[in-house]
Protein backbone atom coordinates (compact mmCIF):
# COMPACT_ATOMS: atom_id res chain seq x y z
CA UNK A 1 0.00 0.00 0.00
CA UNK A 2 1.05 3.46 -0.66
CA UNK A 3 2.53 5.97 2.00
CA UNK A 4 -0.74 8.48 0.92
CA UNK A 5 -3.25 5.43 0.99
CA UNK A 6 -2.29 4.65 4.53
CA UNK A 7 -2.43 8.57 5.31
CA UNK A 8 -5.60 8.25 3.94
CA UNK A 9 -6.64 4.96 5.63
CA UNK A 10 -5.48 6.49 9.23
CA UNK A 11 -7.51 9.84 8.72
CA UNK A 12 -10.61 8.15 8.01
CA UNK A 13 -10.24 6.06 11.05
CA UNK A 14 -9.47 8.49 13.70
CA UNK A 15 -12.27 11.12 12.19
CA UNK A 16 -14.99 7.97 12.23
CA UNK A 17 -14.05 7.44 15.92
CA UNK A 18 -13.64 10.88 17.08
CA UNK A 19 -17.25 11.73 15.25
CA UNK A 20 -18.92 8.61 16.45
CA UNK A 21 -17.30 8.71 20.17
CA UNK A 22 -20.16 10.83 22.55
CA UNK A 23 -18.17 14.27 23.40
CA UNK A 24 -17.56 14.42 27.31
CA UNK A 25 -18.67 17.65 28.84
CA UNK A 26 -17.38 19.27 32.21
CA UNK A 27 -21.07 19.72 33.58
CA UNK A 28 -24.08 17.42 33.96
CA UNK A 29 -26.04 19.02 31.37
CA UNK A 30 -27.61 16.62 28.85
CA UNK A 31 -25.38 16.38 25.36
CA UNK A 32 -26.97 18.10 22.51
CA UNK A 33 -28.18 16.03 19.33
CA UNK A 34 -24.52 16.40 17.38
CA UNK A 35 -22.74 15.00 20.46
CA UNK A 36 -24.81 12.19 21.29
CA UNK A 37 -24.59 10.54 17.86
CA UNK A 38 -27.96 12.15 16.60
CA UNK A 39 -28.95 12.11 12.85
CA UNK A 40 -26.73 15.24 12.30
CA UNK A 41 -23.49 13.90 13.47
CA UNK A 42 -24.40 10.72 11.17
CA UNK A 43 -24.36 12.82 8.27
CA UNK A 44 -21.40 14.42 9.34
CA UNK A 45 -19.83 11.22 9.00
CA UNK A 46 -20.98 10.15 6.12
CA UNK A 47 -20.30 13.40 4.10
CA UNK A 48 -16.19 13.52 5.11
CA UNK A 49 -15.91 9.33 5.45
CA UNK A 50 -17.38 8.74 1.90
CA UNK A 51 -15.10 11.01 -0.04
CA UNK A 52 -12.22 10.02 2.02
CA UNK A 53 -12.89 6.26 1.64
CA UNK A 54 -13.55 6.32 -2.03
CA UNK A 55 -10.56 8.33 -2.84
CA UNK A 56 -8.39 5.75 -1.05
CA UNK A 57 -10.67 2.85 -2.97
CA UNK A 58 -9.06 4.62 -6.25
CA UNK A 59 -5.72 5.03 -5.06
CA UNK A 60 -5.54 1.21 -4.21
CA UNK A 61 -6.99 0.24 -7.76
CA UNK A 62 -4.24 -1.41 -9.62
CA UNK A 63 -2.87 0.87 -12.55
CA UNK A 64 -3.13 -0.34 -16.16
CA UNK A 65 -0.08 -1.85 -17.69
CA UNK A 66 2.02 0.97 -20.47
CA UNK A 67 0.20 -0.09 -23.96
CA UNK A 68 -1.99 -2.93 -22.64
CA UNK A 69 -5.31 -2.50 -24.10
CA UNK A 70 -8.78 -3.44 -23.15
CA UNK A 71 -9.94 -6.57 -24.40
CA UNK A 72 -11.70 -5.42 -27.88
CA UNK A 73 -15.24 -7.18 -28.25
CA UNK A 74 -17.25 -7.68 -31.19
CA UNK A 75 -20.82 -9.06 -31.67
CA UNK A 76 -22.89 -10.48 -34.84
CA UNK A 77 -23.93 -13.01 -37.34
CA UNK A 78 -20.84 -14.26 -38.81
CA UNK A 79 -20.14 -15.72 -41.69
CA UNK A 80 -17.97 -19.18 -41.79
CA UNK A 81 -14.80 -19.09 -44.23
CA UNK A 82 -13.24 -22.22 -43.44
CA UNK A 83 -12.97 -24.58 -40.36
CA UNK A 84 -10.90 -21.52 -38.33
CA UNK A 85 -11.82 -18.87 -39.81
CA UNK A 86 -15.01 -16.52 -39.66
CA UNK A 87 -16.38 -13.44 -41.41
CA UNK A 88 -17.88 -10.75 -38.51
CA UNK A 89 -18.90 -7.37 -39.89
CA UNK A 90 -16.98 -7.22 -42.89
CA UNK A 91 -13.88 -8.63 -40.94
CA UNK A 92 -12.09 -12.06 -40.93
CA UNK A 93 -11.11 -13.27 -37.79
CA UNK A 94 -9.22 -16.25 -37.16
CA UNK A 95 -10.35 -18.70 -34.19
CA UNK A 96 -7.40 -18.32 -31.54
CA UNK A 97 -5.13 -21.44 -30.54
CA UNK A 98 -6.70 -23.62 -33.33
CA UNK A 99 -6.16 -25.04 -36.70
CA UNK A 100 -8.10 -26.42 -39.25
CA UNK A 101 -8.10 -27.60 -42.72
CA UNK A 102 -8.13 -25.22 -45.95
CA UNK A 103 -11.44 -25.60 -47.85
CA UNK A 104 -9.23 -27.23 -50.51
CA UNK A 105 -7.98 -30.26 -48.42
CA UNK A 106 -8.67 -33.97 -48.24
CA UNK A 107 -7.75 -36.36 -45.86
CA UNK A 108 -8.45 -40.18 -45.61
CA UNK A 109 -11.08 -41.57 -42.94
CA UNK A 110 -10.45 -44.59 -41.06
CA UNK A 111 -11.29 -46.85 -44.60
CA UNK A 112 -9.04 -45.52 -46.30
CA UNK A 113 -11.52 -43.43 -48.26
CA UNK A 114 -10.68 -39.42 -49.47
CA UNK A 115 -13.36 -36.83 -47.65
CA UNK A 116 -13.13 -33.13 -48.19
CA UNK A 117 -12.31 -32.56 -44.80
CA UNK A 118 -11.51 -29.18 -45.32
CA UNK A 119 -14.96 -28.48 -46.00
CA UNK A 120 -16.30 -30.69 -43.48
CA UNK A 121 -14.70 -28.47 -40.80
CA UNK A 122 -16.48 -25.33 -42.52
CA UNK A 123 -19.92 -27.50 -42.27
CA UNK A 124 -19.78 -28.78 -39.03
CA UNK A 125 -18.52 -24.40 -37.57
CA UNK A 126 -21.75 -23.72 -39.67
CA UNK A 127 -23.86 -25.57 -37.97
CA UNK A 128 -22.67 -25.15 -34.56
CA UNK A 129 -23.33 -21.13 -35.16
CA UNK A 130 -26.45 -21.99 -36.70
CA UNK A 131 -28.10 -18.19 -36.71
CA UNK A 132 -27.54 -16.85 -33.75
CA UNK A 133 -25.03 -14.52 -33.08
CA UNK A 134 -21.33 -14.57 -32.33
CA UNK A 135 -19.53 -12.86 -29.64
CA UNK A 136 -15.44 -12.96 -30.28
CA UNK A 137 -12.65 -10.96 -28.23
CA UNK A 138 -9.90 -9.85 -30.68
CA UNK A 139 -6.68 -10.30 -30.10
CA UNK A 140 -3.58 -9.88 -32.43
CA UNK A 141 -1.15 -12.51 -33.05
CA UNK A 142 1.86 -11.92 -35.64
CA UNK A 143 0.04 -9.42 -37.20
CA UNK A 144 -2.85 -11.13 -38.01
CA UNK A 145 -6.82 -10.68 -36.52
CA UNK A 146 -7.46 -13.68 -33.81
CA UNK A 147 -10.08 -13.76 -31.70
CA UNK A 148 -11.79 -15.73 -28.91
CA UNK A 149 -15.39 -16.58 -30.38
CA UNK A 150 -18.14 -17.81 -28.36
CA UNK A 151 -21.56 -18.90 -29.44
CA UNK A 152 -24.16 -18.85 -26.65
CA UNK A 153 -20.71 -18.75 -24.18
CA UNK A 154 -19.79 -21.83 -25.85
CA UNK A 155 -16.06 -21.85 -27.31
CA UNK A 156 -16.71 -22.36 -30.58
CA UNK A 157 -12.38 -23.22 -31.20
CA UNK A 158 -12.83 -25.56 -28.19
CA UNK A 159 -15.62 -27.30 -29.68
CA UNK A 160 -13.66 -27.56 -33.03
CA UNK A 161 -10.91 -29.14 -31.38
CA UNK A 162 -12.88 -31.60 -29.37
CA UNK A 163 -14.82 -32.80 -31.71
CA UNK A 164 -11.88 -33.31 -34.33
CA UNK A 165 -12.74 -30.84 -37.13
CA UNK A 166 -9.58 -28.75 -36.09
CA UNK A 167 -6.60 -29.34 -33.95
CA UNK A 168 -4.42 -27.23 -31.28
CA UNK A 169 -2.62 -24.66 -32.88
CA UNK A 170 0.89 -26.06 -32.36
CA UNK A 171 2.51 -22.29 -32.24
CA UNK A 172 -0.12 -21.71 -29.94
CA UNK A 173 1.75 -23.30 -26.13
CA UNK A 174 -1.15 -25.19 -24.08
CA UNK A 175 -3.96 -24.30 -26.03
CA UNK A 176 -6.99 -26.57 -26.30
CA UNK A 177 -3.84 -29.16 -25.94
CA UNK A 178 -6.44 -30.87 -23.41
CA UNK A 179 -9.44 -31.33 -26.09
CA UNK A 180 -6.78 -32.38 -28.78
CA UNK A 181 -5.47 -35.21 -26.54
CA UNK A 182 -9.33 -36.72 -25.96
CA UNK A 183 -9.90 -35.84 -29.62
CA UNK A 184 -7.02 -38.46 -30.68
CA UNK A 185 -8.07 -40.78 -28.00
CA UNK A 186 -11.32 -40.78 -29.47
CA UNK A 187 -10.45 -41.22 -32.47
CA UNK A 188 -12.87 -38.77 -33.92
CA UNK A 189 -13.14 -36.28 -36.64
CA UNK A 190 -9.16 -35.93 -38.13
CA UNK A 191 -8.35 -38.22 -36.04
CA UNK A 192 -10.44 -40.94 -36.95
CA UNK A 193 -8.10 -41.62 -40.52
CA UNK A 194 -4.94 -40.07 -41.94
CA UNK A 195 -4.62 -36.29 -42.61
CA UNK A 196 -1.32 -33.46 -43.05
CA UNK A 197 -0.83 -31.11 -40.34
CA UNK A 198 -2.90 -28.07 -42.25
CA UNK A 199 -0.15 -25.73 -40.99
CA UNK A 200 2.70 -28.11 -42.73
CA UNK A 201 0.55 -28.53 -46.04
CA UNK A 202 0.94 -24.64 -46.16
CA UNK A 203 3.98 -24.54 -46.09
CA UNK A 204 4.92 -26.90 -48.39
CA UNK A 205 2.86 -25.39 -51.31
CA UNK A 206 4.32 -22.60 -50.47
CA UNK A 207 7.63 -23.43 -51.12
CA UNK A 208 6.51 -25.64 -54.17
CA UNK A 209 5.23 -22.04 -55.44
CA UNK A 210 8.12 -20.51 -54.94
CA UNK A 211 10.76 -22.75 -56.83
Amino acid sequence: MSLTATILLIYAACLAGTIASPARSHDDRPHDDRASGGPGARRLLAALLVPALALLAGLQAPPARAGEAAPRIVSGPATVIDGATLDLGGRRLRLYGIDAPDLDQTCSDGHERDYACGRAAAAALTARIGGGNVTCELREADGSATALCRRDGEDLAAWMVANGYAIADRSVPAAYEAQDRRAWGRRVGLWSGVFEIPADRRRMRHASASL
